[in-house]
Parts: C-alpha cells; sequence; structure tokens
C-alpha cells in the first residue's frame, strides 16, 4: 500500500491542496475554491497495480484495534483513490479508534465489535465524573497508551516508505466536549441539563480539559503545531483541531448557548481554531437535524467552518452560513441524471467570490476526474471571472 501511494502520490498537487484549502478556511479569496473528491475507478492504476491492489486483505475493526500495521493498510486504501482523483484532498491517517479516546480517560468502559469501530458500553457513575480530577498528564489512561502506539507506528511506516511529507498523522477522534460528556454519563446528562444543571457545568469543564489534553497530546507525537495543520483532511494555518458535535444537535438552541458553546469556544482557543462536524439523519430523507444550531454555532470563537450532513434545501442552508461567516465544508446531494455541470453550477450559486466552501461529498462519482477538475474550475472562471 506504501508503494502504491508513493506512485501516484504527487508533492506539489498537495502543496497547491493545502494553499488552498488552508487559505478558505482563513476568509480568503484563493485561486479556486478546493474540491476534495475520490477516484474509486482506479482507472489511472496500471492493471499489474490494479491486481496488486485487489490482493492485499480486508481487516476488520477489530484486527485493526489490535494490529496497528492492519488499521495503516485499510486507511491507505481510502488515501489511494483520493490521491488517485487529483483533487484537491489532503491525505492523512490516524489513529482510527474510534469516537472512544476521551471517554475512556474517565474511565469509560468499551467493547471492540469487528463489524464497527470501538463502542462505549457502560456510562461512568455520576458520582465518578463529579470527584474526577484531570491530571496534567493523561497519557496513561484509557486508551491514550494504544492511541499512541497507533501514531507512532504510522509515522515510522510513512516516514520509512518517504510518505512522511505528503502523508500526515493527524489527531485521533475526540469528538467534542459536549460528546464527550454524554458519552461518558450516558442518555442522563440530558435530564441533567434541566435536574442538576451545576453538575453539567462542571462536567463540561472537565471534558473541555479532557479535549484539550487529548488533542494536545496528538500533536505531541505528530509534531504538529497546535494551531496549524491536517485537522482530518482539512488543512488549516488558523487552527488545528476538528470538533464532533453530535450530541449538541439534540438539545435546544437556548442549551446550547448555556452549556455548550462557551466549552466549545474554549477548546478552539487551545489551538488557535479549528473546524466542526456533526451526523444527523442521512442524506436525501429531508430530515435536517442540527441546522437549528447553525446561528449559534456561528457565534462560536474560533470556529472556521463546519460540516453536516441532512437539509431540505442544500443550497439554502450553504448561503446562510456563508451569510453567517463559518466556511461551509461539505457538498450536496446530486440528483438522479443530473449533469455534472448543472449540478457544480448549483453548489456556486451560493457564493458571490471564491471564499467560503471546501467542496467535496463526491465519492463514488462515475465522471472523469479530470473532467471533473477542469469543470469545476471553468465554471469558477465563468462566475466569479
Amino acid at each position: 500500500m506504501c508503494e502504491l501511494m508513493r506512485k501516484h502520490t504527487h508533492a506539489d498537487r498537495i502543496k497547491t491542496a493545502r494553499c488552498r484549502q488552508a487559505g478558505v478556511l482563513a476568509g480568503e479569496e484563493i485561486d479556486y475554491l478546493p474540491i476534495d473528491f475520490a477516484d474509486r475507478s482506479q482507472a489511472r492504476l496500471s492493471q499489474a497495480d490494479r491486481e496488486r491492489l485487489a490482493a492485499v486483505p480486508h481487516h476488520d475493526w477489530a484486527q485493526q484495534w489490535h494490529d496497528p500495521a492492519k488499521s495503516l493498510v485499510e486507511q491507505l486504501k481510502g488515501e489511494l483513490v483520493r490521491s488517485l482523483s487529483g483533487s484537491d484532498g489532503v491525505p492523512g491517517v490516524r489513529a482510527d479508534m474510534g469516537v472512544i479516546n476521551c471517554m475512556t480517560v474517565f474511565g469509560a468502559e468499551f467493547v471492540v465489535p469487528a463489524h464497527t469501530k470501538p463502542v462505549i458500553n457502560k456510562y461512568v457513575p455520576k458520582d465518578t465524573l463529579r470527584e474526577f480530577d484531570v491530571p496534567d498528564d493523561i497519557s496513561e489512561l484509557g486508551i491514550m497508551p494504544r492511541m499512541v502506539e497507533h501514531m507512532q507506528h504510522h509515522q515510522g511506516v510513512l516516514r520509512e516508505a518517504g510518505l512522511g511529507e505528503t502523508v500526515s498523522v493527524f489527531h485521533c477522534d475526540q469528538q467534542g466536549p459536549f460528546d464527550v460528556a454524554a458519552q461518558a454519563r450516558g442518555h442522563e446528562i440530558f435530564v441533567d441539563l434541566y435536574d442538576d444543571p451545576a453538575f453539567v457545568h462542571v462536567l463540561m469543564d472537565k471534558c473541555t480539559d479532557v479535549y484539550v489534553k487529548v488533542s494536545r497530546l496528538c500533536k505531541q507525537v505528530n509534531g504538529e503545531p497546535l494551531d496549524g495543520g491536517n485537522a482530518v483532511h482539512v488543512w488549516m494555518k488558523n487552527g488545528g483541531v476538528r470538533m464532533c458535535g453530535d450530541s449538541d444537535i439534540l438539545v435546544l438552541p437556548e442549551h446550547y448557548r448555556e452549556f455548550v458553546l462557551p466549552y466549545q469556544a474554549r477548546a478552539f482557543a487551545a489551538f488557535g481554531g479549528g473546524w466542526l462536524h456533526y451526523c444527523g439523519g442521512w442524506p436525501g430523507t429531508g430530515r435536517s437535524e442540527g441546522t437549528h444550531l447553525h446561528e449559534s454555532y456561528a457565534q462560536v470563537e474560533g470556529l472556521r467552518g463546519i460540516n453536516w450532513t441532512t437539509r431540505n434545501d442544500w443550497v439554502a442552508e450553504m448561503r446562510k452560513l456563508r451569510e453567517l461567516g463559518p466556511v461551509f465544508i461539505g457538498g450536496l446531494m446530486r440528483e438522479p441524471d443530473e449533469s455534472l455541470e448543472s449540478y457544480f453550477r448549483r453548489a456556486l450559486s451560493a457564493y458571490d467570490r471564491k471564499a467560503g466552501l471546501l467542496f467535496t461529498s463526491m465519492h463514488g462519482t462515475p465522471d472523469d476526474p479530470d473532467l471533473i477538475m477542469e469543470t469545476w474550475h471553468r465554471l469558477q472562471d465563468e462566475r466569479f471571472g
């Protein structure tokens, strides 16, 4: 896998991609809005390389947990098709331990199934959380030793293979302060918002501290600056982390502003900013979980961009986010039989200059990668000059 990556990973393209991504996240007007997609057709692989790739075995999640080499192989499969596309994607891998990293610092118990990433299966008692003091050094708590082991393994292998300057080892999935609280405390956290708000603030303070310390540990291992680098396939120079808000979107705006927003801002401040992702619903279903918080998210100091997964009217929400300020990191659903040109025109219609958008979500596209890039650039020139 490393040999295939080395053959199809081009430093000049990645340099351009990093400049475009960092520029757009910094609010700058750039030469072209970046687009990140994968070429799963493997058309650019020789027949011999296709056969070599097909011969690489699949490793389930349990195997990946116990063997960092197997985890690296599975991640490089995805990074190879990103590199084959010639798009503005920035390759990178991580200690892919699932979402449980920060919660295990508190002592949350977990299972490692074969069919999916590790998951929490036993929450931490409320009294234990109340009494827990977050130490200065969290590197020996929970799964941190295994997380560091995976990161160090990936870095060593990539450097030895000559990929150390092009394929990053970015931070683990730390989720976000409220996600950490919700998965350490469990569903009772939503009752606590009403019955014991003082406890929620105490817990959020600790979860923010853990988020920051786990993220700093990752930066210490990978050598990135705190306020820049590869923040989960988004290259930044005015921030260094991604945050998740999968549990944020289950609360009312007033609860979000009281119990979540201040802690997210504090976490971002430790890294000069960052971007936020949340899952909700399923693309194409018309469900729009989370969009009720977009105005509130835009008030978080240090938030540079947002990625979400559902909306009834994607373009309208993209236009709204442009007005609010944060960059939209993502894409919109392509209609059946919609031409590539019409699809891109619809996406770009939400913008009035080459700023505010890092376009993704083109996985599995049937179109030729060169045609995608040519069309994407041509339509920007036509629209923005």
